[in-house]
């Protein structure tokens, strides 16, 4: 099931640290489909992707925090 964007904000907002894997297995989605997902958060500025080491680690960025919120 692909999910929705505020299944996936949601799903980022109670994890400390999420990657693209943990998102794929969790959604049962491929790991290109969590890609792309992240992606169009990541456009529409709601999230950053951070490097670290072999890792992409998925990052709420504050205003999507208090935007998710209010709705």
């Amino acid at each position: 099931m692909i999910p929705s964007e505020n299944e996936l904000l949601e799903f980022i907002s109670k994890k400390e640290l999420v990657n693209l894997s943990m998102i794929a297995k969790f959604f049962n989605v491929k790991n290109a489909t969590a890609s792309d997902l992240v992606k169009d958060l990541v456009s529409k500025k709601l999230v950053e992707v951070k490097q670290i080491g072999g890792s992409k680690i998925v990052v709420l960025k504050k205003r999507s925090l208090n935007a998710k919120s209010s709705g």
